[in-house]
């Protein structure tokens, strides 16, 4: 136990020297939350109650019209102006114009369409069907009110009983299991999670100058075993993941609302949130151990990790989310040990899970750690006895 301590003071007092590792470990992780977080929260939040900017033209200027632009102009979902000019990205994304023979296609007098919905030529798919929804909506009630009235109803009376908006209640206090996250809740967890990852180049690197230098098979002489040696090696790597898992669920909390982005709820099952940390920290460091054991250069570690933590992060939902993958993305990203930690923090963190919740991903984890370990740990032996 003694020669455990001292053997973890040793790396923990190495590692504190490298101040380069330290800033890859910590800072990069906070920029990329800092500005993915505040570059996506838009995106993330269209549907979750933004308001797209757009324009809208009354050619008709009849009564019918004018009523139906002010119905449209209460909907939640469309914030209308009446600018005129080009449409862009950065500007009006869509125009909603009335057309002159408003009237007559309104009452079915000629198959010509009462309103025209044009968008920016950049503006995506999804963010077109929702303003054509809405539109859509806003006419459904509006057409029904007029049928209603024809049929001798007062018009206050028609709109009251067309919506009936007490009929059905919606509740919003049990989070869905299909919720989507937001950019602050997608980008905290999974720049943690490849934070973690990244623990592979410092630690890869370090354990293959040590076996160059011999360091290793000098210790061994004194009659510690490569269990406790790569036991103490890597707890100062544990410690660090978790102080990584809890400054970054801290500047999600803290930092983010001061910079004017939406801050990330921690009213959640704290104790599940930390277990997945740390199965996903120990799947991280184990992947570190065997890519050191395979290895025979720190250059060679250092383009190998990179490489391998990208590509499990651009498949596993780091760097685009699942959600918005197709369908055989999706199925690849299943395979990806990033994406299986990203579920469990998106279970406790988006949709209020409990350990139920995350007892599949931190099975997976805590598997993928274990058959890593013993790989790595079995070809750093042989490689010590072949030196």
């Amino acid at each position: 136990m003694i020669a455990l301590l001292a053997a973890i003071k040793k790396e923990a007092l190495l590692l504190v020297r490298d101040w380069h590792a330290l800033a890859l470990l910590f800072i990069m992780p906070l920029v990329f939350i800092v500005i993915m977080s505040m570059a996506l929260q838009e995106r993330f939040g269209i549907e979750g109650g933004v308001q797209l900017t757009g324009q809208i033209h009354d050619l008709a200027q009849s009564p019918s019209s004018q009523a139906f632009l002010q119905q449209l102009r209460g909907t939640d979902h469309l914030s209308l102006n009446a600018h005129q000019g080009p449409l862009s990205q950065q500007g009006d994304l869509f125009a909603i114009t009335l057309q002159p023979a408003f009237d007559q296609a309104l009452a079915g007098a000629n198959n010509q369409a009462g309103v025209l919905i044009t968008f920016a030529a950049e503006l995506g798919k999804r963010e077109r069907m929702l303003v054509g929804a809405a539109v859509r909506e806003v006419f459904a009630v509006f057409n029904s009110t007029l049928i209603a009235e024809d049929l001798g109803y007062d018009r206050d009376y028609a709109e009251a009983e067309f919506l009936r908006t007490g009929f059905i209640e919606v509740d919003t206090t049990t989070p869905s299991s299909l919720s989507t996250p937001t950019a602050v809740q997608q980008n905290v967890p999974a720049w943690l999670i490849f934070a973690m990852f990244f623990v592979a180049v410092p630690l890869s690197t370090a354990v293959i100058s040590e076996r160059q230098l011999r360091t290793l098979a000098r210790v061994k002489t004194f009659g510690a075993s490569t269990t406790l040696i790569y036991t103490a090696k890597l707890t100062p790597y544990f410690v660090i993941n978790i102080m990584q898992l809890l400054l970054m669920l801290l500047a999600g909390n803290q930092l983010l609302p001061l910079l004017g982005a939406e801050g990330l709820g921690l009213a959640v099952a704290l104790g599940p949130l930390m277990v997945i940390g740390v199965c996903t920290s120990l799947a991280a460091l184990a992947m570190a151990s065997l890519l050191a054991a395979t290895v025979s250069s720190t250059e060679q570690a250092t383009v190998t990790s990179a490489a391998i933590n990208i590509l499990l992060a651009a498949i596993g939902g780091v760097m685009i989310p699942v959600f918005v993958m197709p369908p055989t993305m999706q199925a690849i990203a299943a395979w990806s040990p990033m994406a299986w930690a990203l579920d469990g923090f998106i279970a406790v963190l988006v949709r209020g899970g409990s350990w139920g919740a995350i007892a599949l991903p931190a099975l997976k984890l805590l598997s993928l750690a274990c058959v890593l370990m013993i790989l790595a740990i079995a070809l750093l032996k042989r490689g010590q006895q072949d030196g």
